[in-house]
C-alpha cells in the first residue's frame, strides 16, 4: 500500500504503515553561531605634564591677542585630547577649523552683549533681542553640534549629527527660557514699578521645576542623533529616568542649607562680635564650595552612567560605572591642588578628569567594525554634494 491509499484508510496512520521505517530521519540544519561580542577597548596616552605646556602657551597667547587666540587654543586643546583617546588601538582626531570656531565665537559674544545691554536702553530693545536669541540661538546650538561631530574622526571616518532644526528649537527653546526669564522680569519691573507677580513668574517657576524633563530632552537631542559609518545611534533612556538623581542632589542641598544655618547660627552666638563678619562671609562660602563638591559628582555619575549606557550603536553597546566615591575624591582632589597652585594645576585636572571618565567607559562590538567602515565610506562619498554648503558652519561655544 502506499503513503496516498494510507490516508484514505480510516484509522490508519501513515506512520503506523508496515511499509514505513520506524523513525524519520530529518536532516539536521547547520546552527547559526551566535554573534560574539568582542570588549573594544577605551585608553588615553596623555599626560597631565604634556597638557600643561600646551595650555600654558595656550593661555599665553589668548591672553596677548585679548581672546583671538582662544579659538586656535580650543583646536590644540581637542587634538590633545582625541589624538590620545584611543578606542580599539585607534586614535580618534579632530580637524576643526580655528577660524569657523573665532567666527562663531564673535557671533555668540556680540548676541549675549545684546542681551546684557539692550534693556538698559528700552524695554522693547530688550524685547526684539530676547525674541532674536531665542530665534537665532537653538539654529546655532545645532550647527554647533554639526561642527563638533564632522570635525571629529576615528580610523579616518568623521561622525556626523542628524538632529532637525525643529528638534533644536523644541530641546533648546524651553531651557533657554528658564535662564534668560528672571532677566526678563527684572527689567519689566524695574521700567513697570513693583507689581503682583505676572502668570509669567508662574509658567518661570514651572520650567525651573521641570528642569530635568528639560535636561532629559538636551540629552535625547544629543546622543540620539549620532552618526557613524552609516549606522544612527540609539537612545533608549526614559526622560522619567532623570528625576531620581535630581531629587536625591536636591536633598542633598537641602540638608548643607540646614547644616549651614547651624553653624552660622552657633558662630555668631559665640565668637566674639569683632570677627563675626568674616566668619559669617567665610563660613557659608566654605560650605557651599563643600556641597558643590558633593552634589556635582553625584549628578555626574548618576546621569553620565545613565546616559552612556543607554547609548548604542547598531551591534556596538556602551557601558559606563562611574561611581560617586571615585569622582568626589576626584573633585576633591582637583580642587584642592588646583587653590593651592594658584591655578596651574587645571590641565593635570583635566588630564585627570578625562582618564577617571574613559577607564569607566566601556564599549564592546558583536558586528565586524570593518564592515561598519566600508558603509560609512560609501555613504561619505554619496553626501559629499549634499554637505557641501552646512560644511561651512562654526562653533558658538564659547
Amino acid at each position: 500500500m502506499n503513503i496516498t491509499a494510507a490516508w484514505l484508510q480510516p484509522g490508519v496512520a501513515v506512520f503506523d504503515h508496515p511499509s514505513m521505517p520506524d523513525t524519520l530521519s530529518i536532516p539536521s540544519l547547520p546552527s547559526t553561531p551566535p554573534a560574539q561580542v568582542r570588549a573594544l577597548p577605551l585608553t588615553f596616552s596623555g599626560t597631565g605634564a604634556e597638557y600643561f605646556r600646551i595650555w600654558i602657551v595656550n593661555l599665553l597667547l589668548t591672553i596677548v591677542t585679548l581672546g583671538i587666540y582662544s579659538a586656535w587654543a580650543k583646536v590644540r586643546r581637542l587634538q590633545y585630547f582625541d589624538r590620545n583617546t584611543a578606542l580599539d588601538g585607534a586614535a580618534f582626531d579632530f580637524h576643526g577649523d580655528p577660524v569657523a570656531i573665532l567666527k562663531g565665537r564673535i557671533v555668540a559674544v556680540v548676541l549675549l552683549a545684546a542681551y546684557q545691554m539692550a534693556f538698559g536702553f528700552s524695554l522693547v530693545a530688550g524685547l526684539a533681542v530676547f525674541g532674536a536669541l531665542l530665534l537665532v540661538l537653538p539654529y546655532l546650538l545645532r550647527g554647533a553640534l554639526r561642527f563638533r561631530l564632522r570635525n571629529t574622526s576615528w580610523r579616518g571616518l568623521p561622525f556626523a549629527f542628524s538632529g532637525t532644526t525643529g528638534g533644536a528649537y523644541a530641546t533648546f527653546v524651553p531651557p533657554m527660557l528658564m535662564f534668560m526669564m528672571p532677566a526678563l522680569l527684572a527689567a519689566t519691573m524695574a521700567r513697570n514699578g513693583p507689581r503682583p507677580p505676572s502668570p509669567w513668574f508662574a509658567v518661570f517657576l514651572l520650567l525651573y521645576l521641570a528642569w530635568p524633563m528639560l535636561h532629559a530632552a538636551v540629552k535625547r537631542y544629543q546622543h540620539g542623533h549620532v552618526r557613524f559609518g552609516g549606522a544612527d545611534s540609539v537612545y533608549t533612556l526614559k526622560a522619567r529616568r532623570f528625576w531620581p538623581p535630581y531629587l536625591m542632589a536636591f536633598a542633598m542641598v537641602f540638608c548643607i542649607g540646614i547644616a549651614l544655618a547651624i553653624i552660622v547660627g552657633i558662630t555668631v552666638r559665640l565668637v566674639p562680635k569683632g570677627g563675626v563678619g568674616m566668619l559669617i562671609t567665610f563660613v557659608p562660602l566654605t560650605l557651599a564650595y563643600l556641597g558643590f563638591l558633593a552634589v556635582f559628582p553625584f549628578l555626574q555619575g548618576r546621569l553620565g552612567n545613565l546616559v552612556w549606557s543607554h547609548t548604542a550603536f547598531p551591534g556596538v553597546t556602551i557601558a559606563s560605572n562611574m561611581t560617586f566615591g571615585g569622582l568626589l575624591k576626584l573633585h576633591a582632589v582637583n580642587g584642592v591642588l588646583t587653590v593651592l597652585t594658584l591655578g596651574l594645576f587645571r590641565p593635570f585636572a583635566a588630564v585627570r578628569a578625562h582618564r577617571y571618565v574613559l577607564a569607566h567607559l566601556h564599549v564592546s562590538a558583536s558586528i565586524d567594525l570593518d564592515a561598519l567602515l566600508d558603509a560609512g565610506e560609501r555613504a561619505r562619498v554619496n553626501a559629499v554634494g549634499d554637505g557641501a554648503a552646512d560644511f561651512a558652519g562654526f562653533d558658538v561655544s564659547l
